[in-house]
């Protein structure tokens, strides 16, 4: 199945896009939650704020689905 990833700023730079500037097209294989699928391309799950999947807020539990387009939010930072 292909499901695209897409976030901003420092996350951004982990997720090295593909498809425009903001979105990764990522090949799954398999029934995986979204916290291995992270792993698997180099972005740590503590990168993750959370995620927007379909207009809902998902957990990194969630298990994608074909054409599933994830929205990453880090955490917020500041000073």
């Amino acid at each position: 199945m292909i499901i695209y990833l897409r976030s901003g700023g420092k996350l951004k730079d982990r997720l090295k896009p593909d498809v425009d500037q903001y979105t990764r097209r990522i090949e799954v294989e398999g029934d995986k939650p979204l916290r291995d699928i992270l792993n698997e391309v180099g972005v740590p799950d503590s990168l993750v704020a959370f995620a927007f999947i379909n207009g809902k807020l998902e957990r990194l539990e969630y298990r994608p689905v074909d054409g599933d387009v994830i929205t990453l939010q880090p955490p917020v930072s500041g000073g």
